[in-house]
């Protein structure tokens, strides 16, 4: 026979996950209490950081070696930067796209699909990126809790010498772009478009 204890206990963790399963927030919402509160802002820090590093990185690379030097930034460079990120933390990093340049990686999910359609709507009404992310707690697996955050990126001026129109593209970019993605449809793209967005997901204790 269950105690009272462990009845009341099972008891309060339904309530907690019914409560935060498949939840989606507005901006700067907070997923939970305690230790929740201060992942939720790690996780923010974390897609901050991640965004940050990867627009210094490639304008370093721009200024050194033009578009096809920025090429091999967003090839390597980029997912190094996610995984060094994925293991500090212990979370998983990642980013996806609106138009996925390289099919076997960056294309969104169900839920990343629904956050990417938020930044759309959201930007056409003329909100900051800055100001949006999405946020989704939802229960997977058996008892655990896993938070999901995306933040968007949105298209900088400097991108469209890769991912702008056919006349905006080199022939030299072109031609890297078609030997290294010879599925790519992450072009046509204008300033301030959204791209896509850095993902960040973690398991969240009860």
């Amino acid at each position: 026979m269950l105690s009272q204890k462990h009845i009341r206990s099972n008891i309060l963790n339904a309530t907690l996950l019914a409560g935060l399963s498949l939840v989606s927030f507005a901006s700067h919402a907070q997923p939970g209490p305690g230790r929740n509160e201060s992942a939720m802002q790690e996780t923010r820090d974390i897609g901050a950081a991640m965004l940050k590093e990867l627009s210094q990185t490639l304008q370093a690379a721009m200024a050194e070696g033009g578009p096809l030097n920025a090429i091999g930034v967003c090839k390597n460079k980029a997912p190094e930067i996610a995984m060094n990120l994925s293991m500090k933390h212990q979370v998983q990093v990642y980013r996806i796209g609106t138009r996925a340049r390289n099919p076997d990686m960056g294309v969104p999910n169900d839920w990343q699909t629904q956050a990417l359609a938020q930044f759309e709507t959201r930007l056409a009404r003329g909100d900051k990126p800055y100001d949006i992310e999405f946020v989704q707690v939802s229960k997977t697996g058996a008892y655990d809790l896993e938070l999901r955050y995306a933040k968007p990126i949105v298209l900088q001026p400097m991108c469209t010498a890769c991912h702008g129109t056919p006349e905006q593209i080199s022939p030299e970019v072109k031609d890297q772009l078609s030997k290294l993605y010879p599925k790519d449809k992450a072009i046509n793209y204008k300033p301030g478009e959204l791209r896509g967005a850095v993902v960040v997901t973690r398991l969240l204790a009860h």
